[in-house]
């Protein structure tokens, strides 16, 4: 089934379609929010019926002409419900020391062009990282994952993670810079 008949589902027949978006991307969903908020089976299928029930909730808001598949768009779901859960059951803390937080990009823009530009740009200065660098920023600020657990996922020494963050940091802003948004 393809996303034009699970999106027409969704609107017409919510049961019908939210059984074709489990079946077609319950595995992709389930997995974003196990990297987010654990193991724990409970927490995990509560957080994954929510994302699919905010999905039929805002199913009107979703707009394919621009250029956002409907993957895409229930990933974004996905990871923002489980920051939220994870929120909810106490589970947060400081996600990033302080001294990370100054990767953060404040753009105070109210129109969606360019907020998707900017965002275009920061997925382009990602994939730009060379391996491993790549790989550890997102787990490092996509999954939000623990330095020592990216370390011995990519078996390497956690101080080198943790420059390899600084560099990245460093070369990260100067590529955004170039491309237009200002840290």
């Amino acid at each position: 089934m393809n996303d034009d008949q699970i999106i027409l589902l969704l609107e017409n027949s919510p049961s019908k379609g939210l059984e074709a978006a489990i079946n077609q991307y319950g595995d992709l969903v389930k997995w974003i929010t196990l990297k987010i908020i654990g193991n724990n089976q409970q927490d995990l299928e509560e957080c994954v019926s929510d994302t699919f029930v905010r999905l039929w909730q805002s199913i009107h808001r979703f707009d394919k002409s621009k250029n956002i598949s409907l993957k895409n768009y229930l990933c974004g779901i996905a990871r923002h419900t489980a920051l939220d859960y994870r929120r909810k059951i106490g589970r947060s803390g400081d996600l990033l020391p302080l001294e990370e937080v100054e990767l953060k990009i404040d753009t105070d823009i109210a129109d969606e062009i360019s907020n998707n530009i900017n965002a275009e740009i920061i997925k382009s200065a990602i994939d730009s990282l060379p391996p491993p660098d790549k790989e550890i920023f997102i787990y490092r600020y996509y999954f939000y994952e623990k330095i020592s657990d990216i370390a011995g996922r990519l078996s390497i020494d956690a101080k080198t993670v943790e420059n390899k963050l600084y560099r990245g940091r460093k070369k990260l802003k100067t590529i955004l810079e170039k491309g237009g948004i200002i840290i």
